[in-house]
């Protein structure tokens, strides 16, 4: 029987700065047989390590179409990763996954998509970017509401041009430098009856404070429970359902069941959001 806990051998094989505390790294499963039949679906995730200094949950953040490599945005928050800010290219590191059901396709075929971000939750929200950038026939009209404290902190802000050219751009920040010329404030401000149309299908990811306050904003602006989704992604530990800490009421668990949930599943449950 294989050892779930096996990671498989991975290969640094890019890195770029995206903010002074965040990093994106291309990855290549070593193993070309493994490379070829690893695929994963948005919102999917999978478990980091790095030996000696343990292992952690991150979101994938590229398209599930690019098979070769896959990427992934990483806060300096820890020891594990301020280790993986010291690596260089052709450095190994372990995963293990995909994990987590991710998120049905035919959920959000032919409806208008609104992804709102907050702080790093722009990174998991990247695997449906990319893919409505090289597919845009599979997906209908998509607008992004992303916020941070400041410009300095907003990731992947070299994409933005591109990412404009088949889909809707709305930043904000909190606290604005002499440079910034666009909105200023929290997230919520930017979803107005003009902007979110009321049949689209909603996907958040951010702060737990984000949550609450966006939530309430999209039901007042005609979304149903059932058209909201949010992820749970920072409640996730072991990756496969054995250590508890990601348990929710009624017997779900965010690393296999979610970690993205319908509003109308989780709005019973105070330890969701």
């Amino acid at each position: 029987m294989k050892n779930q806990y096996e990671p498989i051998s991975t290969s640094i094989v890019k890195i770029e700065t995206l903010s002074p505390i965040n990093k994106l790294f291309t990855l290549q499963i070593k193993d070309e047989q493994t490379r070829n039949v690893f695929k994963f679906r948005h919102g999917q995730f999978f478990i980091l390590s790095v030996p000696g200094f343990g292992e952690a949950p991150f979101g994938f953040c590229s398209s599930p179409t690019i098979k070769e490599t896959f990427q992934v945005s990483v806060d300096k928050r820890g020891s594990l990763t301020s280790k993986l800010f010291e690596l260089k290219v052709s450095d190994g590191i372990g995963i293990r996954g995909p994990y987590g059901n991710g998120f049905d396709r035919k959920k959000i075929k032919n409806r208008n998509l609104v992804l709102i971000a907050g702080g790093c939750g722009l990174s998991p929200l990247r695997t449906i970017i990319q893919d409505a950038n090289l597919h845009p026939d599979k997906f209908q009209n998509i607008q992004i509401f992303y916020g941070c404290r400041n410009s300095e902190l907003l990731s992947f802000k070299k994409d933005y041009k591109k990412w404009s050219k088949n889909m809707e751009m709305n930043l904000t920040v909190d606290t604005p430098d002499k440079t910034w010329s666009d909105n200023v404030g929290v997230v919520t401000d930017l979803l107005t009856p003009e902007k979110i149309k009321k049949d689209a299908v909603a996907i958040l990811v951010g702060p737990p404070i984000m949550y609450k306050f966006v939530i309430q904003k999209l039901i007042a602006l005609g979304l149903s429970d059932d058209d909201i989704y949010v992820s749970l992604e920072r409640r996730m530990h072991c990756g496969i359902g054995i250590c508890q800490h990601c348990a929710l009421v009624g017997g779900k668990y965010v690393c296999t069941d979610g970690p993205l949930f319908s509003y109308a599943e989780i709005k019973d449950k105070p330890e969701g959001i």
